[in-house]
């Protein structure tokens, strides 16, 4: 009688090959997920309370850094103006942002320090995320759980970084200047009506905290496609072939990602198509080794074969 055999890919990934549980490599029913997810779900919201606890002790330092792109927008925008009309001496008064209701402003810190939270909290929520979906993986991929939850959270205040630096500053510039160049009504003072700028605090935080969980989580993607190329969903020919649905895709994310106007959805939509090629690049580096693999093997196969047609 035969002794079963076992390749080293089930040796790796368990019986059959069948991705298994965290407990005792067992698999898990339904309700087992549901407590595992429970579980997650907890640790999760409990970092978040505790962020949400420190970012509200310090929601005014806070608010001064998400005030920056729009205060150092508006003094450019007056610096041009001013200088447009002859005038070297800029305003005593800086720039004014408004409150319509008595609780605006509270419930505007209480928004501020839940995302404030959740950027403290992104490598707890991450690790969460990853761990809630280790056990269908196989060993070799539960290896990278650690590895990737860190680099999610990085990813993650990369994409913020980058939206905090290098786009607020032109999109607020343009929501500042765009109704300040528009004159109605022609020459006539007495029938020319000027629209500017005059924004109200809550907007000007929806807009800035949307546009910063945007970008974090729009930098997420080429993790993503590492992952589906390390499994073996996706290759880099697969998204190749897709590649113009994709860059009509991303204009749509950017639509709803960011404030309805066009200057922040391409500033969005751009990166996006640099990250969706690079990632190109990443699927194929990750499934060059398995090509190779499959090359050799039909190589030794089509040996098998001439061989079998020559006895």
């Amino acid at each position: 009688m035969l002794a079963p055999t076992s390749t080293m890919a089930d040796d790796e990934n368990g019986h059959d090959g069948l991705a298994e549980g965290p407990e005792d490599d067992q698999p898990m029913s339904f309700f087992d997920h549901l407590t595992e997810l429970r579980s997650r779900l907890m640790r999760a919201v409990g970092s978040v309370a505790l962020g949400f606890a420190v970012c509200y002790a310090m929601v005014d330092q806070l608010t001064q850094l998400l005030l920056k792109p729009y205060r150092d927008a508006w003094w450019r925008v007056v610096d041009a103006d001013m200088a447009s009309l002859g005038y070297s001496r800029l305003p005593d008064t800086g720039p004014q942002l408004q409150n319509l209701t008595a609780f605006e402003s509270v419930l505007t810190d209480i928004s501020i320090a839940l995302i404030g939270a959740l950027f403290i909290a992104a490598p707890i929520i991450f690790y969460q995320i990853w761990m809630f979906i280790s056990p269908g993986l196989y060993k070799r991929e539960k290896r990278l759980v650690v590895p990737f939850a860190g680099t999610s959270a990085l990813m993650f205040a990369a994409g913020a970084v980058f939206c905090f630096y290098l786009v607020l500053p032109v999109a607020t510039e343009y929501l500042l200047t765009y109704p300040l160049n528009k004159d109605m009504g022609g020459e006539d003072a007495k029938e020319a009506v000027r629209i500017i700028a005059n924004y109200t605090y809550t907007d000007y935080i929806k807009y800035t905290t949307r546009l910063l969980l945007g970008f974090g989580l729009m930098f997420q993607f080429p993790l993503g496609v590492f992952f589906l190329a390390k499994a073996g969903i996706i290759t880099h020919k697969t998204l190749l072939r897709h590649w113009k649905i994709m860059i009509v895709s991303f204009f749509i994310i950017g639509a709803f990602l960011t404030p309805p106007e066009p200057v922040s959805q391409v500033l969005m939509a751009l990166p996006m198509c640099g990250l969706f090629f690079a990632s190109i690049g990443i699927a194929y580096l990750v499934g060059k080794p398995e090509r190779e693999r499959m090359a050799k093997l039909d190589a030794e196969l089509a040996g098998m074969a001439d061989e079998d047609e020559d006895d």
